[in-house]
């Protein structure tokens, strides 16, 4: 052990006077106390290191003769027996031997239905095997049951809860079915198309000279949506007075904004204009002399349903007369601006 020490520290010696490098007092002393420290460090490192690989070799052959020892050697050459007979081939050692030619396939049948005993259902046993298949699904039903006085409607006459076979249909019976679908309240259809049937007048001139207006038409009405729709058809209009008898005919468009709809009464607001023409009674002017005149009307509306598609209905309002170059004088000349009042049958569909 000295010697080797030794050589270790020549070694030193040399190299470092090859590389022209001074060393400390006390060093080479110092340096042959530690060489053997180390060297006994690296000699209990390798013999750790054997011992563990030891202990690892000899886990693993005791693991192995353990298997061997305790393996069902006869089953498992059973088992492969019955692969090499399965397959066509033979045993040789402990190898299995597969003939070459092929061998015709046997069609695979598909298994019976599964039995049904309460809630399982199980094949019948081929080959020493068995399959179980456990199926089971619950049906809520918020109806009441008034036949027993349970709360559901998928209890027994017992209380307790009923079980499928793995079957999705519900457990409620026919006659309950019937009572929810009777119980469930019907969608009430919107009718978006309405008719309306009406006469209406207006107020006279204050001199008496000119007679209070009647006008009477009929109009159709489309829903655009729950609150909103839209009015035009045709309105014949009479004007007289002391020494005329005029005829007019209009085309009136109309918006009508629903306020309020109640199950009896509907209210709703009116707004729009009317283009009127001179047909008839006009002694200065000829037809075609008589120019179109225009208008503008709003009003209340209320509607009292007398059924689901049948109501009357009556609208207040006021309307305004442009001034045009016409030489007749009517009411509507004397009095541009006049208060009017429409009343009429409104059918819906």
């Amino acid at each position: 052990m000295k010697k080797e020490n030794d050589e270790i520290t020549d070694l030193f010696r040399t190299r470092l006077a090859d590389a022209g490098m001074s060393v400390r007092d006390g060093f080479w002393e110092e340096l042959s106390q530690e060489i053997p420290v180390a060297c006994q460090h690296r000699r209990r490192i390798l013999l750790f290191r054997v011992a563990a690989a030891a202990s690892v070799l000899l886990v693993l052959a005791a693991s192995s003769a353990t298997f061997l020892y305790f393996s069902p050697k006869e089953e498992m050459e059973e088992a492969f027996t019955k692969i090499a007979v399965t397959n066509g081939g033979q045993m040789d050692g402990d190898g299995i031997r597969v003939n070459q030619l092929p061998l015709p396939v046997e069609p695979v049948l598909p298994k019976p239905a599964p039995k049904s005993y309460g809630m399982l259902s199980q094949y019948t046993e081929e080959e020493d095997s068995l399959s179980i298949t456990f199926s089971m699904s619950f049906s809520f039903s918020a109806t009441t049951s008034t036949g027993n006085g349970n709360r559901y409607g998928n209890q027994g006459n017992n209380g307790f809860w009923q079980a499928t076979n793995g079957d999705t249909e519900s457990s409620v019976a026919p006659e309950e079915q019937s009572n929810v679908n009777v119980a469930q309240p019907k969608a009430v259809k919107k009718h978006r198309w309405a008719m309306k049937v009406q006469v209406g007048t207006a107020l006279p001139a204050d001199n008496g000279t000119y007679k209070m207006p009647v006008s009477a038409g009929v109009t159709v009405e489309r829903k655009l949506n729950e609150s909103l729709g839209i009015e035009t058809g045709l309105l014949y209009s009479n004007l007289r007075s002391a020494g005329q008898h005029l005829h007019y005919l209009g085309i009136p468009v109309k918006v009508n904004v629903t306020l309020i709809d109640t199950k009896k009464f509907d209210l709703y607001a009116t707004v729009g204009g009317i283009a009127d023409k001179c047909i008839a009674g006009a002694t200065d002017n000829s037809f075609k002399e008589e120019p179109i005149q225009l208008a503008v009307t709003a009003g209340i509306g209320i509607n009292y349903k007398i059924n689901d598609r049948l109501a009357v209905f009556a609208e207040p309002g006021v309307s305004h007369h442009f001034k045009t170059d016409s030489k007749l004088a009517t009411v509507r000349t004397k009095r541009p601006t006049n208060f009017n009042l429409l009343c009429g049958l409104r059918m819906t569909y």
